[in-house]
C-alpha cells in the first residue's frame, strides 16, 4: 500500500519542491497529539492551501495502525525526560487496548500525562516533518531527473 503511493507521489504533476512540502505537513500532522483528527484537519489544510491530497495523505498515512502504538509510547517518554515527569505506569500500549473506552478513561484520569504525550508527540512532528521534507524533495528530483533521461527525445516536426 505505501509503496503503490509513493510511486503515486513521485509521477505527479506538482512542482517537487510542493509535492515535499505538502508530504512534509502530512508528516506533521501524522505525528501531531491530536490522534483522530488527523485526516480532517489534513483535508482542511490540503483545500485551503491548495496542496496536493495524495501527497499530505501520503505523509500522515506514516503513523499508521501498525505504528501507533510505538509512537505513542515514544511521545511519551520523551515528553516525561524533558519535563522530567515522574514515570507512572501507564496502561498497556496496544492497538487494540487503545480503540477501548476504558485505556482512554484510564488516560483522562491521569491527565498529568496528557502535557509530557503532547510536548514529545509535538517535537516528534516537528522532527518528521523537518527529515522529511529534504528526504522527499530529493527523492522527487532524482526519481524525475532519471524518468527524463529514460524518455528518449522527440524530434519536434519542421513546419515549411
Amino acid at each position: 500500500m505505501f509503496r503503490r503511493a509513493l510511486r503515486n507521489l513521485l509521477n505527479l504533476d506538482d512542482p517537487p519542491e510542493r509535492t515535499a512540502l505538502a508530504f512534509a505537513i502530512g508528516a506533521f500532522i501524522g505525528f501531531s497529539p491530536l490522534l483522530g483528527l488527523h485526516t480532517i484537519i489534513a483535508t482542511i489544510i490540503a483545500l485551503v492551501g491548495r496542496f496536493n491530497k495524495l501527497a499530505i495523505y501520503t505523509g500522515i498515512y506514516l503513523n499508521n495502525p501498525w505504528t501507533i502504538a510505538p509512537i505513542v509510547a515514544a511521545s511519551w517518554a520523551m515528553g516525561r525526560w524533558i519535563i522530567g515527569a515522574p514515570v507512572v505506569e501507564l496502561p498497556h500500549l496496544s492497538l487494540s487496548a487503545m480503540m477501548t473506552v476504558e485505556f482512554w478513561k484510564l488516560i483522562a484520569m491521569q491527565w498529568r500525562q496528557l502535557l509530557p504525550f503532547a510536548l514529545g508527540a509535538t517535537i516528534l512532528s516537528v522532527v518528521s516533518s523537518a527529515i522529511s521534507y529534504p528526504l522527499m524533495l530529493h527523492l522527487l528530483r532524482a526519481y524525475r531527473r532519471k524518468r527524463e533521461r529514460a524518455t528518449p527525445l522527440v524530434p519536434e516536426s519542421i513546419t515549411e
